[in-house]
């Protein structure tokens, strides 16, 4: 299980740029299912007279909206760590070169 997760995590590193587009698009996707039900029940509200509550909604955005930050954040640190070892650990123009040890714990020979 321990191989399971630590392969995981290694392809996580590998592929975080694709992992931030992927909770991106799930995001917005939420983001455009609460602004739709919150569509729905304000026409609801106002030409059927259903007791739609709209503030259930604007938290639902707000939620929707904290989650965006925090993908938003988390693609900032990585694309910032890309960017310095980018800038400042390899030539200009020279694509840097990834020599990553991965400490598996114990004791290796």
């Amino acid at each position: 299980m321990k191989n399971k997760i630590t392969t995981l995590g290694q392809w996580g590193q590998k592929h975080w740029l694709q992992l931030i587009i992927i909770m991106s698009i799930v995001m917005m996707i939420f983001l455009c299912t609460v602004m739709v039900s919150w569509l729905v029940g304000y026409w609801a509200n106002a030409l059927y007279g259903m007791h739609f509550e709209l503030s259930s909604c604007w938290s639902g955005i707000s939620v929707v909206v904290t989650g965006m930050a925090g993908i938003v954040a988390l693609a900032g640190a990585c694309w910032t760590k890309y960017h310095t070892d980018s800038k400042f650990n390899s030539p200009s123009g020279i694509p840097p070169v990834v020599n990553r040890i991965i400490d598996k714990g114990g004791n290796i020979k």
